[in-house]
């Protein structure tokens, strides 16, 4: 099972992940890049949802096969692998794939030209706890999160929409996911402020970048 597989085991689908899922319409075809062991394109199946995996670690695809409609071995990065992926999708989704790839923007040029709404969650390395990190002169290499060791690229929230619009992609919506505030576990009554820090300083509150954008050209 992939690192973040285990998550989702442990502890459920994170913020984030709802996100993504709350972007998709019930009966949709869709093309899940890079999905793992197929927690998130099994949710879909189940409202309806045709979901075209594509997963690059040959393991993780074997546990995702028997969850989604079809699936395809491979990495995105590779024109061979895109090649294999027929026809048209109401909606490609990357959860947390493009900050592994080395480059992106030629990706997502891609998948505008093969969905009618491209979904991406990008990590906030803007995030306070980051910030925090590198202040103390830090970048930690971890197994997941913001300092995720297989990360091969780092965004904000100014970042993550300059790439979307480079791929000539126009933002339709934006979402934010949070994390817990400094101290919230041991106050409760700071529950109430974070969804109006996330929403008054997503740069620094927001833990994950959510973005629903269609192709330029077809607005």
């Amino acid at each position: 099972m992939t690192v973040y597989g285990e998550l989702v085991g442990r502890h459920g689908l994170a913020e984030s992940h709802r996100l993504l899922l709350s972007a998709v319409a019930d009966g949709s075809r869709v093309l899940d890049v890079g999905c793992a062991d197929g927690y998130l394109g099994e949710v879909l199946v189940a409202r309806g949802c045709e979901v075209v995996g594509v997963e690059v670690d040959p393991q993780a695809a074997k546990r995702a096969e028997s969850r989604l409609s079809s699936l395809i071995v491979g990495s995105v990065s590779n024109a061979s692998t895109r090649k294999e992926i027929d026809g048209r999708f109401d909606v490609v989704v990357f959860g947390d794939v493009l900050e592994h790839l080395a480059d992106p923007l030629t990706v997502l040029r891609w998948a505008a030209g093969i969905g009618d709404r491209v979904v991406v969650s990008l990590p906030n390395i803007a995030h306070w706890t980051a910030r925090r990190q590198i202040l103390r002169g830090r970048f930690p290499q971890e197994d997941h999160g913001l300092f995720d060791r297989t990360h091969l690229r780092f965004f904000t929230r100014a970042t993550a929409r300059e790439l979307v619009h480079a791929a000539r992609l126009d933002v339709v919506a934006e979402q934010f996911a949070g994390a817990p505030l400094p101290l919230q576990s041991r106050l409760p009554a700071l529950e109430g402020l974070q969804p109006r820090a996330l929403r008054t300083a997503p740069e620094l509150f927001a833990l994950q970048i959510v973005l629903t954008c269609a192709p330029t050209a077809a607005r």
